[in-house]
C-alpha cells in the first residue's frame, strides 16, 4: 500500500529519522528528545508512542498526530496464534489501522490514517479530542461499537484473537469534526477476504 504523501516532506524525513533511531539503535529516549523539540508528547503505550505535530503541516492547518511503532516483540508461537512467528506489535497495530482506514463499511466510524511510512513504522492521523468519562458518552458510543463488532473484522491482542475489544472503552474514541470516531483501532483486523485480496497485507515478521 502506497503512502498518501499528505505530510510535508521535511516532516516525513524527520519521522523516518526517528523511526530509524527507535528500531536500528533501539533508543526510544534519544528519539523522544529529537521529537520533543518540535512535537507535543501525548502518550506512550506498550507498543506505540503518540505525538501531536505542529499545525500547518498538512493542508487546511489541521491538527495531526503521529504514531510510532516501538520495537516491542509480540507474543507468538502459541497454538492458535494469529501470527505464527515473532512480530513487532506496534508495527502490526499500525498496519491494522492503515488497512482498516480504507475499509469502506467502517470509514464513517474511524479517524482516518492520512499518511504513513511505507513499512508502517509511523502513521499520521488527524487529532481527535479526548472524550469525557461519562455514562452519557458511553450510551452514544455503544451502538457505534456494536456496529464495528458486527462488521467483517476480528479483534486481536498480543497476536491472538480476543473477545474483549477495546472499542467499548471511551479512551479509544475521540471527537473528530464534531463526531464520535474511533481513534485507536490497532487491535482490529479486517477479515473480509475479498477486500484483503487486493492488498499487500503483511501477516509475517516485519523486515525492520
Amino acid at each position: 500500500m502506497e503512502s498518501s504523501d499528505v505530510v510535508d516532506d521535511s516532516f516525513r524525513n524527520l519521522f523516518d529519522k526517528v523511526a530509524a533511531i527507535i528500531h536500528e539503535q533501539e533508543d526510544f529516549e534519544k528519539a523522544h528528545k529529537t521529537l520533543n523539540k518540535h512535537f507535543r508528547y501525548l502518550e506512550k503505550g506498550n507498543s506505540r508512542a503518540v505525538y501531536e505535530v505542529p499545525s500547518k503541516v498538512a493542508e487546511g492547518d489541521r491538527r495531526l498526530v503521529v504514531k510510532f511503532a516501538l520495537p516491542v516483540v509480540g507474543r507468538s508461537g502459541k497454538e492458535g496464534a494469529l501470527y505464527p512467528v515473532e512480530y513487532t506489535e506496534g508495527w502490526m497495530s499500525n498496519w491494522h489501522e492503515i488497512v482498516l482506514s480504507d475499509f469502506e463499511p467502517l470509514e464513517d466510524l474511524l479517524v482516518p490514517v492520512i499518511d504513513h511510512h511505507e513499512d508502517a513504522l509511523w502513521t499520521v492521523m488527524p487529532y481527535a479530542e479526548t472524550l469525557p468519562q461519562s455514562s452519557e458518552v458511553t450510551q452514544h458510543l455503544t451502538p457505534l461499537a456494536e456496529q464495528i463488532e458486527d462488521s467483517s473484522v476480528v479483534f486481536v491482542s498480543h497476536g491472538q484473537t480476543t473477545g474483549q475489544p477495546e472499542i467499548y472503552q471511551i479512551k479509544a474514541w475521540g471527537n473528530y469534526q464534531g463526531e464520535y470516531r474511533l481513534r485507536d483501532y490497532g487491535g482490529i483486523v479486517v477479515s473480509d477476504e475479498e477486500f484483503l485480496g487486493q492488498l499487500p497485507y503483511p501477516l509475517s515478521e516485519p523486515d525492520i
